[in-house]
């Protein structure tokens, strides 16, 4: 298990589809319409990243933003 926190998770992932699409985070940026400057600190921690925000940048980057949940302690099936 990871000891990453949820945002932290979604935000190493989000950088990580930015960089294997190969676009750049400028070109990110104005396609969404933000600063180059707002979106530098969305992916380095220093302001939040929304789902919302997150959802836009992955698409861009040809990745689709998909939320599970699963119990914390699962029962054996019978």
């Amino acid at each position: 298990m990871t000891d990453q926190t949820a945002e932290e998770q979604l935000r190493t992932h989000t950088r990580a589809a930015i960089e294997t699409a190969g676009i750049s985070q400028a070109e990110i940026a104005r396609q969404l319409g933000l600063s180059t400057k707002h979106l530098s600190m969305m992916l380095t921690g220093k302001s939040p990243l929304s789902l919302t925000w997150a959802e836009g940048i992955l698409g861009l980057a040809g990745h689709t933003l998909v939320i599970g949940t699963r119990p914390d302690n699962p029962e054996p099936q019978r």
